[in-house]
C-alpha cells in the first residue's frame, strides 16, 4: 500500500553543488578530442540543459550535424573518461551550505526522493560521490533518458510506478532546482517548483515564471520547511 504522499525530484548542478570548472573543461576537451575543434563553454550555455543537448548545441555551433557519425555518444563517452579522472582532483567543487540538512529533512517526509538532472547518469554519480550524496536518492531520471528536460518528469512518474508501484498526480510532484528551465519543466507537466536563487541576475526571469517557492538558500531550512508543512495541510 502506497504511503508516500509526494514525489520530490531534485536537480544537481547549482542546486546541491557546484562542480567548479572540471565539468565544463572535461566536456570541452572531449569535444576537441573527438572533433578536433575547440569550444569554451560559458555557464549560460549549460545551465538547466541536459548533457546530450549541450553536446548537440556545441556541434551545431562548430558546424557539424548534431547526429553526424554518432558524435554525441562518442563525445559523452570521452567526457566521462576525462571527468572521472579530473573531478576528484578539482579544488573548486563544493556542496552548498545546508544541503545535508535539506536532504535529511526531505527523507523525513512522507515522500519519495529522486534526482531529476540533465547530467547523464554516470556524470551524476561522479559529481555526487565525493560528497556522499548519492545515498539520499532512491532513483533518478537523467540526460540519458531524454535530451529534453521537459520530458524527464513524465519518465520519473513511469519509473516510480515500475520500481515502487507508486503513482502520483502531477500536483503531488515537486521539482527542486535553480534555473528557469527547472520551473518550466515542472509547470509544463502541471507540477510544482521550488527554486534556490544561486545567480541574482536570474531573479527577474525566474520570478516571472512564478515558481511556487523562491528562496535565497537552503540555510536556514525554515522557509522550505514552512512551505512543505503548508503543502501537507492543503493536501
Amino acid at each position: 500500500m502506497q504511503t508516500n504522499r509526494l514525489l520530490v525530484l531534485v536537480d544537481i548542478d547549482g542546486t546541491l553543488l557546484t562542480p567548479g570548472g572540471a565539468s565544463r573543461q572535461s566536456l570541452s576537451q572531449a569535444i576537441f578530442d573527438i572533433t578536433g575543434r575547440e569550444i569554451i563553454f560559458g555557464i549560460g550555455q549549460l545551465a538547466g540543459l541536459t548533457d546530450p543537448l549541450i553536446v548537440k548545441n556545441a556541434l551545431k555551433q562548430l558546424g557539424f550535424s548534431p547526429d553526424q557519425d554518432g558524435l554525441p555518444g562518442k563525445i559523452l563517452e570521452r567526457y566521462i573518461d576525462i571527468f572521472q579522472e579530473a573531478y576528484p582532483l578539482a579544488t573548486d567543487k563544493k556542496v552548498y551550505s545546508g544541503i545535508n540538512d535539506l536532504l535529511e529533512y526531505l527523507k523525513s517526509l512522507p515522500a519519495r526522493i529522486g534526482l531529476l538532472t540533465g547530467n547523464i547518469r554516470r556524470g551524476a554519480q561522479i559529481k555526487l560521490k565525493p560528497f556522499d550524496l548519492w545515498r539520499y536518492f532512491e532513483f533518478g531520471v537523467f540526460g540519458d533518458d531524454n535530451a529534453c528536460r521537459n520530458e524527464l518528469p513524465p519518465i520519473a512518474l513511469e519509473r516510480v510506478k515500475s520500481l515502487f508501484d507508486e503513482t502520483y498526480r502531477p500536483e503531488q510532484v515537486i521539482v527542486i532546482g535553480d534555473t528557469l528551465n527547472d520551473v518550466t519543466c515542472a509547470h509544463v507537466n502541471l507540477m510544482q517548483s521550488v527554486v534556490v536563487l544561486r545567480h541574482p541576475e536570474w531573479r527577474a526571469q525566474i520570478e516571472a515564471a512564478q515558481p511556487e517557492l523562491l528562496i535565497e538558500n537552503f540555510e536556514p531550512l525554515e522557509p522550505i520547511k514552512s512551505w512543505f508543512e503548508n503543502f501537507f495541510k492543503q493536501d
